[in-house]
């Protein structure tokens, strides 16, 4: 069954009964920095690529230590839960939005879809709360062929090619969401 256009932009919760079911890892997981440095030297020799988006702090500042800016930065300002500078990179937009920890809020998920529209410019998405659910909707709205990244924690970098199929698998997590009316 095609779920796609059955998840729609919106409030999502994430009840604590069904969080198991989003501890694993969406994609392929890369476990040490040797092969980090050799993905990311690899990612910015391809051009095939149409968007390449990191979520979360570590993993955006593991790729511009290593002189690669994606196309879209979700950071919160946070690791596990203690506070980290905003990164210093030129030539970046920065965007804010706020989004509850346990939540997919509607504007977080509007800025993702703006943000995907922009095709001159490198944007950081700065998260009021906490961005780690943001990877979601973020691989809904991107483009197929579009790489997503996140860190798994104390386990590695996780690599996320959006596919038909890993969009649909998104899908089934996003039904053990509840979803919240807005007026």
């Amino acid at each position: 069954m095609n779920l796609l256009n059955q998840v729609k932009p919106g409030s999502y919760f994430l009840p604590q009964n069904q969080r198991q079911f989003f501890k694993s890892p969406l994609g392929q997981i890369i476990k040490n920095r040797k092969d980090v440095v050799k993905f990311i030297d690899k990612l910015s020799h391809d051009d095939s690529t149409p968007k390449v988006i990191t979520v979360g702090d570590v993993t955006t500042r593991i790729f511009v230590e290593l002189s690669f800016i994606p196309d879209i930065a979700i950071i919160d300002e946070h690791v596990q839960r203690k506070r980290v500078p905003l990164l210093e990179i030129e030539d970046v937009s920065i965007v804010e939005t706020s989004n509850q920890a346990g939540y997919i809020m509607q504007n977080a998920w509007i800025e993702i879809i703006n943000s995907l529209k922009i095709n001159d410019s490198k944007i950081i998405i700065k998260v009021m709360g906490e961005e780690d659910l943001l990877v979601l909707p973020t691989i809904l709205e991107a483009p197929l062929d579009s790489k997503v990244l996140y860190g798994q924690p104390n386990e590695g970098l996780v690599v996320v090619l959006v596919t038909k199929e890993v969009k649909q698998s998104v899908c089934e997590l996003m039904r053990k969401m509840v979803k919240i009316n807005e007026n």
